[in-house]
């Protein structure tokens, strides 16, 4: 209240006046936020990465349609090269002010996007979305945005691996393509054997080893999360499995120095009978290798025999310090809906994480490309029942590079299973946030039995 109370030296009269200029003003500004809220209200700032030019089309149709419904709100957008997203976001996080506010709504990749989680600098959706439009996409693309139970990003598109694999060499060998990793050994032996050639290259780069991991039956983290949750026969087993492709030359000398581009690089020149990589890898070899591409098949990705098929996800997420939250999320989830999801995948791809997308007949419609249409079959199947096998963790880099480097070790014969896989539990009960700590090696392995 503003009297005399709140300005002892005012006078009477001038309280009074006071009093008659701070209604007016009240008046002034509630008549000009009611203006407001016919014309334009909030202006969301919206950051792609890396989808100018190609994309522009589509943006800009998603925004203007998004506009027209929602009046009161304008759309800003920002592309932002995928090399400097990270940089950028985190300086506009750490320096927004009103003059250089930070974006609203950003496209991030879900290592990033549960970075900014576990600092609390990303907003939860489930708190401005409905429960009909949660429900809206596929299950397992919503859990890949969770950490530590809070939703932070809604999905946007997502990719999952299949497998390509050369018909001449696999003929020659007499093998057929394997579904799960007990089978890729085996299949290893006899290519190698038959052609002289390496069957697979095990790219040990990004998530990768542990996706591998995961594939082969061990968990990630204990039942209680506060361990390693493969320091155990499952575990061994897969660090033996790697050893003994290694040790019998049974995959290329560089698997422990390079990742999935040179796996990519020998598949295409003959070197490697199998790779792993998403069904838009097949438009690249058959505009530029035609010959290649005729002898080339594909099937689902190792590891389904065994598991869920791995999907990744992309993502859109909202600033938890952004001033227009509610704004930005309907622009998110309008983005992400069923229809522009469709629009999406018919220019590029892609998998889109709504459930509704998959009614469209676009995904069952043949292309004339027999390839083609099998790797977009398999790879929807894969979504449809897959998993994001790694979900984000905290402390998860230093998590992965901890195992990559332990499982070159053993690859290399310069650890034993036992002593790589002790030096992960400790090392990872140090970084989880549990009261349990790893004290000594009889903790790990008492009585010689993993525990």
């Amino acid at each position: 209240m503003i009297d005399q109370l709140a300005f002892p030296s005012l006078s009477a009269s001038l309280a009074a006046r006071w009093r008659g200029w701070y209604s007016m003003s009240v008046i002034a500004v509630a008549v000009a936020f009611s203006s407001a809220a016919f014309a334009t209200s909030a202006e969301v700032q919206f950051w792609t990465m890396q989808l100018s030019p190609f994309h522009d089309a589509y943006i800009r149709g998603v925004i203007n349609d998004f506009e027209k419904q929602n009046p009161e709100i304008r759309v800003k957008w920002v592309d932002v090269p995928w090399s400097e997203m990270e940089k950028k976001t985190l300086t506009a996080v750490a320096a927004a002010s009103p003059r250089r506010p930070a974006p609203d709504v950003v496209n991030l990749n879900p290592q990033f996007a549960s970075k900014l989680a576990e600092f609390g600098a990303l907003a939860d959706p489930e708190k401005f979305l409905s429960a009909e439009e949660i429900g809206g996409y596929l299950p397992a693309a919503w859990r890949a945005n969770r950490l530590d139970g809070k939703t932070f990003a809604l999905p946007w598109y997502l990719t999952t691996s299949v497998l390509l694999y050369n018909k001449t060499l696999l003929a020659k060998a007499g093998v057929d393509a394997p579904t799960t990793f007990a089978g890729l050994l085996p299949a290893a032996q006899k290519v190698r054997a038959a052609t002289g050639r390496y069957a697979y290259f095990p790219a040990l780069d990004g998530s990768t080893p542990l996706e591998t991991l995961v594939s082969m039956g061990a968990p990630i983290l204990s039942a209680n999360g506060c361990r390693a949750g493969f320091v155990n026969e499952r575990g061994e087993r897969v660090f033996d499995f790697h050893q003994r492709l290694y040790q019998e030359g049974l995959v290329p000398k560089n698997v422990v120095t390079e990742g999935h581009r040179k796996a990519v690089e020998m598949f295409l020149s003959g070197q490697v009978a199998m790779v792993s990589t998403g069904m838009q890898f097949l438009q690249f070899i058959k505009t530029n290798n035609p010959a290649f591409y005729a002898n080339v098949g594909v099937t689902l990705q190792i590891g389904v025999g065994e598991s869920p098929p791995n999907i990744a996800a992309m993502n859109v997420a909202v600033l938890e310090q952004s001033p227009n939250k509610k704004a930005a999320f309907r622009f998110a989830a309008f983005l992400t809906n069923a229809a522009n999801q469709t629009r999406f995948a018919r220019r590029v791809p892609i998998l889109p994480s709504s459930t509704k997308s998959y009614d469209d007949p676009f995904f069952t419609t043949s292309s004339g490309d027999r390839l083609l249409d099998e790797a977009r079959a398999l790879s929807v199947e894969q979504v449809k029942r897959g998993e994001v096998l790694v979900p984000p963790i905290r402390n998860y880099n230093k998590f992965r590079s901890d195992y990559a480097r332990n499982l070159q070790a053993v690859m290399l014969k310069r650890k034993t299973t036992r002593q790589a896989l002790t030096d992960i539990d400790v090392a990872w009960a140090a970084l989880l946030p549990c009261s349990t700590r790893v004290t000594k090696l009889a903790d790990v392995a008492a009585g010689g039995k993993w525990r």
